[in-house]
């Protein structure tokens, strides 16, 4: 059976995105959906852009 992780509301939080990008590839989900809200009020918002189009299997 495919697993899938939905992830929303980064805004911005690279170490959050990390932890949580890690976690989901620990429990090898097949595909992420990411529903938004990926930068804004926290600082690191261009990284947090960088780290989701580096990631294989997401759709936004």
């Amino acid at each position: 059976m495919k697993s899938y992780a939905i992830i929303t509301d980064i805004h911005g939080n690279a170490s959050a995105l990390a932890a949580v990008l890690e976690d989901i590839k620990q429990r090898k989900a097949d595909h992420i959906f990411c529903l938004g809200d990926m930068v804004g009020i926290g600082p690191d918002s261009n990284e947090v852009m960088s780290m989701l189009l580096d990631t294989q299997n997401i759709s936004y």
